[in-house]
Parts: C-alpha cells; structure tokens; sequence
C-alpha cells in the first residue's frame, strides 16, 4: 500500500510519540496535527484496516485510542526510503 501524504505525517506523530505518553486518541491525534478533531477518523481507519496502527480502547470521552505497530513503522521506513 503506497501511504498518502497524510497518512504519512499522521504515521510520523505515532511514532515520534514515547511509550510514557500513552496512547492519543483521534481528537488527540488530530489537534496534535493541527487539525479539527475529526480530521484523522477516516486516516485511522484505514491505517487500522491495513494493519498499520492498532485501536487499544477508548478514553472517558469516548475517543478510540492508537498506537503505531511494527507494520506501520516498516511502511513508514519505505515510504521515507
């Protein structure tokens, strides 16, 4: 799967992201980014059904929380190539 330049930058926040930080959710991700709080829904998603991220769960706010898997740090290191 070739990433496009969003699922890219959004990849490259997950994996600059510490262990200690914990996991972001969506919102997070988004404001993170500089973006309205659903702007990483659908890039998630997709990351997710490619195996590149995985959902752990949900915050008390009822936003579902990502991390980065191994998958997701190879493509990131292919794209970057």
């Amino acid at each position: 799967m070739r990433l496009t330049e969003h699922q890219t930058h959004l990849l490259s926040y997950l994996a600059r992201r510490k262990d200690y930080d914990g996991p972001p959710s969506g919102p997070d991700i988004s404001k993170a980014l500089g973006h309205p709080s659903y702007w990483a829904t659908g890039k998630l998603t997709s990351l997710e059904k490619h195996g590149f991220v995985e959902r752990l769960g949900t915050t008390f706010s009822g936003g579902n929380c990502y991390r980065i898997t191994t998958a997701g740090r190879n493509a990131l290191d292919k794209e970057r190539g």
